[in-house]
């Protein structure tokens, strides 16, 4: 049932556990959120891994982890820092919960490996606007992925 499946998946930050943001980020309770970060996961990874090699998208892979941790964590869900002032005007792509009480997704993950294929790459003027968008999309806690694929990018150029 749902509310099973929230108890496993869904990132409330209480109980604190370690390994719950990392559980939240297996989980998605939207299709929307499947239909693009299961290919953005998949094929980034492959295309990306043959342009740089398994060694660095091993890196790059605990970096966004860690980073993602970090602010799921920092800016968690009972904080009430995560101001999202995007999100009533634009239809729900995620499966952070609508009122706040949880986040879950691999939408960090996503949006790291995206900004590191685009900065890799020098698509500048693509990335800087997409960030700002994410950002004010999903508020603060989505910074772990943007920074990690900034970093990511910014260190191979």
């Amino acid at each position: 049932d749902k509310e099973n499946y929230k108890y496993h998946f869904a990132y409330t930050a209480y109980p604190a556990r370690i390994f719950k943001p990392f559980k939240s980020m297996i989980g998605s309770d939207t299709l929307a959120n499947v239909i693009w970060t299961a290919p953005t996961l998949i094929g980034l990874s492959i295309y990306m891994q043959k342009q740089v090699g398994p060694m660095v998208m091993t890196k790059f892979f605990a970096l966004s982890l860690f980073s993602s941790f970090v602010f799921l964590s920092a800016v968690n869900p009972q904080s009430g820092l995560n101001y999202r002032p995007l999100r009533q005007f634009i239809p729900k792509f995620d499966s952070y919960a609508d009122d706040g009480s949880y986040y879950m997704g691999a939408d960090q993950m996503c949006q790291a490996l995206i900004y590191f294929t685009l900065i890799y790459h020098r698509y500048w003027m693509i990335a800087l606007p997409c960030m700002a968008f994410d950002f004010l999309y999903y508020g603060p806690s989505t910074l772990g992925g943007l920074f990690a694929g900034a970093a990511g990018g910014l260190m191979l150029l």
